[in-house]
């Protein structure tokens, strides 16, 4: 080969070097090296809340009050309370059909001997009887029902009386 033939390039600067971040403190080297993509803290944070607000859901249905799930969960019984509040929320309409009547069913069977007892004259009987009732009436959404009966008809008495003025 002739010098002539050999084609002359012209150089080309180095490309300028790219700081690699470094690794987070909790990724496992081992498996990093095996090629899976480490994974950050947030992720494994948002899976344990989830898991405990999920634990804690499940103790609470198996009729566990929200106190004793708080002190096992170190966490405040407020807490407890809002997460339970929160997964009830996301429980599609069937299923919380079905949880409200299993519920409902609990009450039924505590309710049944303490009522006697209560009719029998037990103060402690009456108060657990007063407290299922309560209970109840919250499932069923009996606290939060329209007014009707009396209040209804004395507001449209004072539309007739005092005509459309108030």
């Amino acid at each position: 080969m002739s010098a002539a033939s050999i084609i002359q390039h012209p150089e080309v600067a180095a490309l300028p070097a790219v700081p690699v971040p470094d690794l987070p403190a909790d990724v496992d080297l081992e498996e990093y090296n095996l090629g899976d993509s480490p994974r950050p803290r947030r992720r494994a944070k948002r899976l344990d809340r989830l898991t405990r607000r999920a634990e804690a859901f499940m103790l609470h249905r198996t009729g566990i009050d929200a106190a004793t799930i708080a002190d096992r969960m170190d966490v405040h019984p407020k807490t407890v309370q809002r997460w339970i509040r929160e997964e009830v929320q996301r429980i599609p309409q069937e299923t919380a059909d079905e949880i409200r009547a299993l519920e409902l069913a609990r009450l039924d069977a505590i309710l049944a001997p303490q009522m006697r007892l209560a009719m029998a004259g037990d103060p402690k009987a009456a108060d657990v009887v007063l407290r299922i009732m309560e209970r109840r009436a919250k499932y069923l959404g009996l606290d939060h029902a329209k007014p009707g009966g009396f209040e209804q008809v004395g507001s449209l008495l004072d539309a007739l009386v005092f005509g459309a003025q108030r």
